[in-house]
């Protein structure tokens, strides 16, 4: 018998070894509440963008209100899903990178004696060019799901789905350094028909520790919501 949290951070039994009833989630770490009240204002090049947690379910970006998941990787690192959008908050470093859409971008958060400015000296997340080129593991996500990712280009990675990984198909991506050795990574690409990620899974964006080989992300795709996703790394040959 394993344990895994509700959509509530509630701790409660799962009966089902196989992971039917949670899927690609069963290892989903429980949410996190940290940002609850937290207001930040994103300096990005001459723009500027307002981010505030307004509850532990709601969040106002740039005027709009969504719901929204937070994952913490690590001490200072959030991964934060909110509509189609996602945020990747660095408080160590006071960094923040916004998926929003097919948009990237990267910026500084203000810090509390700039009266809500925000540091634009501050250098920003960046392109990882080929620091990933060469890995090759398998993320475990529950009871049987994994999915492997072979990086053997820069922009470039083979990924597969249990039960079908010995049927890996290229597909697009994009990394980010966010800090050594944490990674975002970005693959865009359909799924094949019978594994254990939803048949309309058409983006994973994964943030990815190197260090404690651990993850948090989400998994998007048509029909669905994101589906928010943690897990823990085995390296391949």
């Amino acid at each position: 018998m394993n344990y895994v949290y509700d959509d509530g951070g509630v701790y409660i039994k799962n009966l089902a070894n196989c992971g039917e009833k949670h899927g690609v989630s069963q290892y989903r770490f429980a949410h996190s509440y940290e940002l609850e009240g937290r207001d930040f204002a994103i300096t990005a090049g001459d723009k500027e963008y307002k981010l505030a947690f307004k509850s532990k379910k709601n969040v106002v970006f740039e005027g709009k209100e969504f719901t929204y998941e937070c994952l913490k990787l690590e001490l200072s690192t959030y991964f934060v899903s909110f509509g189609l959008n996602v945020a990747v908050i660095d408080l160590e470093q006071r960094l923040i990178t916004l998926i929003l859409g097919d948009e990237y971008i990267h910026g500084a958060i203000g810090w509390p004696d700039q009266k809500g400015k925000s540091d634009s000296s501050q250098a920003g997340h960046g392109g990882a060019g080929d620091d990933m080129v060469g890995t090759n593991v398998a993320w475990i996500l529950g009871c049987g799901r994994f999915t492997t990712q072979d990086f053997f280009e820069a922009g470039r990675c083979r990924v597969a789905w249990s039960p079908r990984e010995n049927e890996p198909y290229e597909q697009p991506c994009k990394a980010t350094r966010i800090k050594s050795p944490i990674y975002l990574v970005d693959i865009r690409g359909r799924v094949h028909q019978g594994v254990c990620a939803p048949f309309f899974t058409d983006r994973v964006i994964m943030l990815q520790d190197y260090d404690h080989m651990m993850t948090v992300g989400c998994i998007m795709g048509k029909g669905f919501d994101p589906i928010m996703v943690s897990g823990y790394a085995r390296f391949l040959n």
